[in-house]
């Protein structure tokens, strides 16, 4: 039997040939089809995941105090009292005036969480990615939220950004050496300092 078949693909070489190409794209589809499915399962496991940790933060930083404030990691407070915020803002009509109305103290936190948590692979990033009244909330928190640091640099960026400033650079190689000089900045005094200043107004926060 076995003779017969290879008789018969030696008398088909075309036949073959075509059969044996199919069999190989079949194969490659369900190998790529597989390949997809596991990254739209990995990619939704992801999202529910983050969805979950965001809600427990909501819960957690929903109401709090000067102390819990003070007992905190510096960015899971300023993350969590943040996703409060926009979750209010979200039942709003308009995002925007809804935000502008928010008490100031508001508005910086909704602000810098853009700035390092949302948008935070850069701090370029975050002013290509946005702009007024976002920007200016987020001015007014680095002057009275940041360390001395981050504030010096979050001014600089913010200049370099602006379209009406015309004495700062703003080229390439500017833009580069301001996001790794933000980057390498030290970390532990930028949380230190937001979460003194969530802690000092801790009661307009968690209203």
């Amino acid at each position: 039997m076995l003779r017969n078949m290879f008789a018969a693909f030696g008398q088909y070489r075309g036949l073959t040939a075509i059969l044996i190409v199919a069999v190989i794209l079949l194969v490659f589809v369900v190998i790529m089809a597989s390949r997809a499915v596991r990254r739209h399962n990995a990619a939704r496991d992801a999202i529910l995941e983050r969805l979950k940790k965001e809600e427990a933060l909501r819960k957690k930083y929903g109401s709090f105090t000067r102390e819990t404030a003070l007992q905190s990691d510096g960015r899971e407070l300023l993350h969590g009292a943040a996703l409060c915020i926009q979750k209010a803002l979200e039942k709003e009509p308009d995002m925007t005036a809804a935000f502008t109305a928010l008490p100031q103290e508001k508005q910086i936190v909704y602000a810098l969480d853009f700035v390092l948590c949302e948008d935070a692979e850069t701090l370029s990033r975050f002013f290509r990615l946005n702009g007024k009244p976002l920007t200016d909330a987020a001015l007014e928190g680095a002057r009275r939220a940041f360390d001395a640091r981050h504030l010096e640099l979050f001014e600089l960026g913010f200049k370099m950004f602006d379209p009406d400033d015309e004495t700062t650079s703003a080229l390439p190689g500017d833009v580069e050496k301001l996001d790794a000089d933000f980057a390498a900045a030290d970390e532990a005094a930028l949380y230190d300092s937001i979460k003194r200043f969530i802690a000092d107004n801790a009661v307009t926060l968690s209203e």
